[in-house]
């Protein structure tokens, strides 16, 4: 058997589409093993940022609670005072005083009420709600910043009685 009789051969053929399957196979675990890594990579970097980004350094580890506490922020908002403002950057304490980074882009819509704002018109002591997503350092690249008015003072309320 020469080699022209060979490659017309059907034996030919299915080693080319038994070679041709376990490439495409092996593509498909590399593409599998790259999603699992990048996957890793992004929840052992919000990991390392966690305490730093939420907690704060003075505050050390998480305190101990009852389930049900809500102890854990959300990373995908936040609700609060605006401390800080280095843009893209606003630092923003919630209620219970955890510091929230949070990174303005150019698709982030700020909005008070019906009228859209810019990153320019936020001032240190706005009160702002904050809808995005984690980044890998821990912070929160805003997709949406709404402007509220300043929460009652109850302590004004309760001298008036």
């Amino acid at each position: 058997m020469n080699i022209k009789e060979f490659i017309k051969s059907q034996t030919f053929k299915g080693i080319i589409i038994g070679l041709g399957l376990a490439i495409i196979g092996l593509i498909i675990f590399q593409a599998g093993i790259a999603v699992g890594q990048h996957r890793s990579n992004f929840t052992n970097r919000f990991g390392d940022n966690f305490e730093r980004n939420f907690r704060g350094p003075e505050k050390g580890m998480m305190p101990q609670g009852f389930p049900g506490e809500d102890l854990l922020p959300s990373g995908y908002g936040a609700v609060g005072e605006i401390i800080n403002i280095a843009l893209p950057n606003i630092i923003v304490a919630g209620p219970d005083n955890l510091e929230k980074t949070i990174v303005i882009g150019t698709d982030t819509l700020i909005r008070e009420f019906q009228t859209e704002l810019t990153s320019s018109d936020l001032q240190i002591g706005d009160h702002i709600i904050t809808l995005g997503e984690p980044n890998d350092e821990g912070q929160i690249n805003a997709k949406l910043i709404r402007l509220l008015p300043p929460p009652p003072d109850f302590n004004d309320e309760k001298t008036n009685q």
